[in-house]
């Protein structure tokens, strides 16, 4: 069973063998999980680091790991980014929570045309946080090492200009292609777009298509946003090798 994550930063220099001792936060949750000393944890600082540890000390004011390896886990390959258009009621939220848990390595909020919520002005910096603390939650919960990094685009145009030379995937109930059917990656990367509820308009489809995306089905029947996300993730990594 894999160690419990917990993040610190300062990561850099530590070898083997060495005591790490860091404050904040996750060191409150150490102790709140009531994790014994001699128990195995894992330190990361969601750039790809990973402290492989054993707990020595957890006090009211810091904790502190014996660190018997130190991990610099890369990215995924081939690497996958999430186009995801803004959609109501938190389903754009749990479409990211998902994608991270099936290893994505980017995000991009993407503000589509018929989008009914809509970052605008302030809300743009406060929802990216917001998205930031999903993403950075995500990856303890699901014990990876490095959070997905985030982006916003303003229309399709942006969100192509972000992705230049991936391979773009769009999930659109009027496809004929199974995505099942996508054959050798064209590119370094997957870039997956997964369109609000009202749907993505044609202008923003022809606007994919010119460069160069493949419009794909995944399932008969029309999924919700965070449906479509995980079985488009789900089969990219089948396709991918990666389970």
């Amino acid at each position: 069973m894999t160690a419990p994550v917990f993040f610190a930063s300062g990561l850099e220099g530590v070898s083997a063998g060495s005591l790490f001792r860091f404050e904040g936060g996750d060191a409150k949750h150490v102790r709140v999980k009531r994790i014994e000393v001699g128990e195995r944890i894992d330190i990361v600082d969601g750039e790809g680091t990973r402290l492989q540890s054993r707990l020595v000390e957890a006090t009211a004011e810091a904790v502190t790991v014996e660190v018997e390896s130190v991990l610099s886990e890369p990215e995924g390959s081939p690497r996958i980014t999430l186009i995801q258009a803004l959609a109501k009621n938190g389903r754009d939220e749990l479409a990211i929570e998902m994608a991270t848990e099936l290893g994505v390595d980017r995000v991009i909020a993407w503000q589509s045309q018929r989008a009914i919520v809509r970052w605008d002005g302030r809300k743009l910096a406060k929802n990216l946080a917001k998205w930031e603390n999903i993403l950075r939650a995500a990856t303890k919960q699901s014990r990876r090492s490095r959070v997905p990094s985030l982006d916003f685009a303003a229309s399709a145009k942006a969100a192509i200009s972000l992705v230049e030379g991936d391979q773009l995937v769009v999930m659109h109930e009027a496809a004929t292609e199974p995505i099942s059917k996508l054959g050798a990656l064209e590119g370094p990367g997957y870039a997956l777009v997964v369109g609000p509820e009202g749907g993505i308009t044609d202008a923003e489809l022809a606007e994919f298509e010119r460069a160069g995306a493949r419009i794909v089905l995944v399932g008969e029947a029309v999924m919700r946003v965070s449906t479509a996300v995980a079985a488009g993730m789900t089969s990219l990594n089948i396709g991918a090798g990666k389970v």
